[in-house]
């Protein structure tokens, strides 16, 4: 295989194509993935994202294939909020968010009980225009943030505060409690949020939680700080796709929304307010580190989801882009 910078100013991703010697097929490389494992952590560990491209990738079965020869522990998507549609076992549609909205750079499922330290993304079919999967570097947007706003997320921590409704009665904004926790059992979800040390309780609208993460994380192998948060995307204030009210396209702004009225909202981990001033601060250091590339057929992204943020950009056109996690 070879490895090189697919962009000559960025270090992130590092693309990764076969050699003279090597077939394109399917197989070839998950028996060339399956036997590299310490090979391709080590290239992660150091730029972040994987971009291996030019193989026989045609499929949801073949993008699984090549991910479980990656990470054999690809797993569900339990407990996220995102609206994506499961595919075959464990993979899912990237986000099903309208395309006319960005979503904004994030570390995945950072918000939840767990967080996947692999993500996998694999382009089944480019769009007309954008649609790109912009990636950053959580070190660098970490050691670029202004210090006193750092200092009062790492102080403090962030509760991510969600009020989320029930299918069986009026819709908000995101996803109902029955798909994000993957079940209609009530007991299956309560297991979920008490496993995960979450907050919860149930209302006459659905079930309220909160659920108190640290702002940033030190990479347990290169032992590197990164920024590690989406703040920015669940404040209330905020421009998100995730105050989107269920299928229909409508934004929807409450001054409770994620407490009293159905929808996301954060605030530091001791109950005070978030100043937005700071979270437009955060965007713009992030949009300054985001790197941005086109996809093409068959591509799969491999993203270390500590070192890494990932968001979407708007396009134009039919797009699929599926993922996996680990």
């Amino acid at each position: 295989m070879n490895f090189q910078r697919l962009l000559p100013d960025s270090s992130l991703p590092i693309l990764v194509t076969t050699n003279s010697r090597c077939s394109k097929s399917l197989d070839s490389l998950v028996n060339w993935a399956a036997d590299n494992h310490s090979l391709i952590d080590q290239y992660l560990y150091d730029a972040g994202v994987l971009l291996i491209r030019g193989f026989d990738v045609l499929s949801a079965t073949d993008f699984k294939l090549a991910s479980a020869a990656i990470s054999s522990n690809l797993r569900n998507y339990m407990g996220g909020d995102a609206p994506r549609f499961d595919v075959i076992d464990k993979v899912y549609t990237s986000t099903e968010y309208p395309k006319q909205f960005e979503v904004m750079l994030h570390n995945e499922l950072s918000y939840a009980g767990w967080s996947p330290d692999r993500v996998f993304f694999c382009c089944l079919v480019t769009s007309k225009s954008g649609g790109e999967t912009q990636i950053a570097d959580g070190r660098r947007i970490y050691n670029s943030l202004d210090p006193e706003v750092r200092d009062r997320f790492e102080n403090n921590g962030v509760t991510y505060l969600q009020h989320l409704w029930d299918k069986t009665g009026p819709s908000g904004a995101g996803i109902s409690w029955q798909e994000t926790f993957e079940t209609e059992c009530k007991a299956t979800a309560e297991d979920y949020l008490y496993n995960s040390s979450m907050q919860f309780e149930w209302t006459d609208l659905g079930i309220r939680t909160a659920a108190t993460k640290p702002a940033s994380r030190v990479h347990p192998m290169t032992e590197e700080k990164c920024w590690h948060n989406q703040a920015d995307q669940w404040h209330r204030d905020m421009d998100s796709p995730k105050n989107l009210v269920s299928g229909t396209g409508e934004l929807v702004k409450n001054t409770t929304s994620g407490e009293q009225t159905l929808g996301n909202h954060v605030c530091f981990g001791d109950g005070s307010p978030i100043n937005t001033a700071d979270l437009y601060h955060i965007r713009e250091v992030s949009k300054n580190c985001e790197v941005v590339f086109s996809w093409q057929q068959g591509d799969i992204m491999v993203i270390d989801n500590i070192l890494t943020m990932h968001g979407r950009k708007p396009f134009q056109g039919d797009r699929q882009v599926l993922v996996a996690m680990a």
